[in-house]
């Protein structure tokens, strides 16, 4: 088995509608990895500079991808040889079999990332919720401290 990997960002970054690398190294900035224009452009080529681990977390979270989303992998397999079941191969990676013909694998169906909502029976009754309620959930997800626990004297 032999693979080839090639940069995907440029891709990445038009499919989630970032149009140009100087807003890439904004977002990335506020995310917290401070990055110029011009070497945010430079991540889009191919073949971009290494990508640090740092790097890699910081833009899977500003894209909302994996890392392998980030590479376009090929995978080339000898005559007579099998992929190894213990693998998971990416949607998006191209599997050529010996003298690169290509091919199909199963797909692998996407994960939900969210639960569908639930659709109220017809006999439930819809209430509309007011102050209160918003206010007693916020109990829920969080602590309740004050921001600034220091009083003026």
């Amino acid at each position: 088995m032999k693979l080839k990997i090639k940069n995907r960002l440029a891709v990445l970054l038009r499919e989630r509608q970032i149009r140009s690398a100087s807003e890439f190294g904004r977002r990335m900035t506020l995310a917290g990895y401070p990055i110029s224009s011009s070497h945010a452009s430079r991540y889009e080529k191919d073949p971009p500079p290494a990508f640090d681990l740092e790097f890699v977390n910081i833009a899977c979270n500003v894209l909302q991808c994996l890392p392998s989303d980030m590479y376009e992998i090929t995978v080339e397999l000898e005559a007579g040889e099998d992929i190894d079941p213990a693998l998971t191969i990416p949607r998006h990676a191209l599997v050529l079999g010996g003298g690169g013909t290509k091919l199909h694998m199963a797909p692998v169906p996407p994960t939900v990332a969210h639960p569908e909502p639930t659709v109220p029976s017809s006999g439930s009754v819809s209430k509309k919720v007011g102050r209160k309620e918003k206010a007693s959930t916020k109990s829920v997800t969080g602590p309740s401290g004050s921001i600034f626990p220091f009083t003026k004297s």
